[in-house]
């Protein structure tokens, strides 16, 4: 499939494995590490991707051409996923989805600051309205769990931060490349922190939801447990490629408003696996913060699309996260 439809299907496909994906791991929250749910993750979509990069005719390196970038981003993206998941670990799904939308909001505040990017007032007005959104949906009921909350704003910040460095590597690297590599990072990551933990240099020890899920020893899975581990591990490797593929057969602004799909599936599964069903106020913030972000999207594009072809989430795992 080419062209906008053939991308739109494919970016919304990968993301609703994304979703599913959330829904095994709210399950696993209560018993496993979140850093072993990580490396097993990682390890059995480092295999799939190895065997996809074996099966294409098109040659196309592991390694990148700027490394030092490669593991920066790979980083960023490793802590943007974990503080996703301890958040979901102690939020309602749709809540912390719509919290790590404010990514958009970040991406435009850094290209301001970082990249020197032109930011006029109409897309700062929309920033501060999205930020708004939040705080409708957090403010009125005075009942989240700050913490938790603390943890999706730095996922979307640390995911916003990886964007920019996309920027820098888009032009350098194939997209099957940039996943693998941050695939990589990943596992990496989460298996020197564990082994830190293990050794007892790293200590976290707390009864709160989100430090639990970071701090648990490693455990055996039983069978059931195993497939679904090895399901995340599928996951991982169809989705960032679905991803990738989604980006490479149609322009980034022209698909990027159907990532707001991820929102309509987490509000779904919230409430078919956990009967969390979100007030009137949650849903007016999310209109709010959609409209704030569509709104950016769409002065990009009138803007200036080339530059901004690159902007949405690319092979990264957060889904809106993970696209890592």
């Amino acid at each position: 499939m080419t062209g906008a439809a053939g991308g739109a299907s494919i970016l919304v496909f990968g993301l609703f494995l994304f979703s599913i994906q959330d829904v095994i791991i709210k399950y696993f929250s209560g018993d496993y590490s979140v850093l072993q749910i990580v490396f097993v993750r990682g390890l059995i979509a480092m295999l799939l991707l190895l065997s996809l990069f074996a099966m294409m005719r098109e040659r196309i390196p592991l390694l990148s051409k700027r490394p030092l970038l490669m593991l920066c981003r790979g980083l960023f993206g490793f802590s943007s996923y974990t503080c996703y998941y301890l958040a979901v670990a102690a939020m309602p799904l749709a809540e912390v989805v719509t919290i790590t939308f404010t990514m958009p909001l970040f991406v435009t505040a850094m290209s301001a600051v970082i990249l020197r990017e032109k930011v006029g007032i109409r897309r700062w007005g929309a920033v501060i309205v999205g930020f708004a959104g939040i705080l409708i949906i957090l403010s009125p009921r005075g009942e989240f769990n700050p913490l938790a909350v603390l943890f999706a704003f730095l996922a979307a910040l640390t995911y916003a931060t990886q964007t920019i460095f996309t920027r820098f590597l888009g032009s350098h690297d194939h997209p099957l490349t940039i996943a693998f590599n941050a695939i990589f990072v990943f596992t990496c990551a989460s298996a020197i922190l564990s082994l830190s933990m293990h050794s007892g240099i790293l200590s976290v020890s707390s009864s709160h939801p989100s430090l639990a899920f970071f701090g648990r020893d490693w455990m055996m899975p039983g069978s059931f447990d195993s497939l679904l581990m090895l399901a995340i591990g599928m996951i991982a490797a169809i989705g960032f490629y679905c991803l990738s593929q989604a980006y490479c057969v149609s322009e980034a602004s022209a698909i990027a408003p159907f990532e707001f799909t991820y929102i309509l599936w987490a509000v779904l599964f919230g409430f078919l696996f956990w009967n969390e069903t979100p007030g009137p106020t949650t849903f007016i913030g999310i209109a709010v913060l959609v409209s704030s972000s569509l709104y950016i999207w769409y002065r990009e594009r009138k803007i200036d699309l080339p530059e901004t072809a690159v902007l949405p989430v690319q092979a990264t795992g957060i889904a809106p996260q993970d696209a890592n």
